[in-house]
């Protein structure tokens, strides 16, 4: 190497960030069963071993591609549940429109992403909570919330909102 130059690494602002994004292809081209450390790596262009640094392993990343998941979702639903040409109309009008709105934009990602959805659906991740990304939790709690919102304008009928989220989330 000549006097004063370095050898130059592959240098990531945010490896972990790059390493999820890099999953979403591998995933919507195999399937979950894609999702390998050693493809990941490959497809970020890093070693393997700098993968296993972000991940401890393949439940490890796909638990971090489900939370990915739920993160675009929340912000999918907060956003149409917050659409600027909701606020013109009545306030009742209004609040129904929103649960329509959570509801349309929920099934909407699911059917623009449906590996994702997969993942973030998938059995293990559903069936464990022990696993399932803390973001999973956020998404159902504005579903709950809103649910409790509408039921203190009167909107919906009175009863338990977490078990009418749960009914309203298997629905859609």
């Amino acid at each position: 190497m000549a006097k004063g130059a370095q050898k130059q690494g592959y240098h990531h602002g945010d490896l972990r960030r790059a390493l999820v994004e890099a999953a979403i292809p591998l995933l919507r081209k195999g399937g979950p069963d894609a999702l390998t450390m050693r493809a990941l790596a490959r497809a970020a262009g890093v070693s393997p071993m700098a993968a296993y640094r972000h991940f401890a392993d393949r439940a490890a990343l796909v638990a971090a591609v489900a939370d990915d998941g739920f993160k675009r979702l929340h912000a999918r639903l907060r956003a149409a549940a917050e659409s600027p040409e909701r606020t013109l109309r009545k306030p009742q009008q209004t609040a129904r429109a929103g649960l329509q709105a959570i509801a349309l934009a929920y099934v909407e990602f699911a059917l623009e992403h449906p590996d994702e959805y997969r993942v973030m659906f998938g059995s293990k991740l559903a069936a464990d909570p022990a696993i399932a990304p803390p973001s999973r939790n956020e998404v159902f709690a504005f579903l709950r919330e809103g649910i409790a919102m509408l039921q203190r304008q009167q909107l919906v009928r009175a009863g338990d909102p977490q078990a009418m989220a749960y009914t309203a989330w298997a629905l859609v």
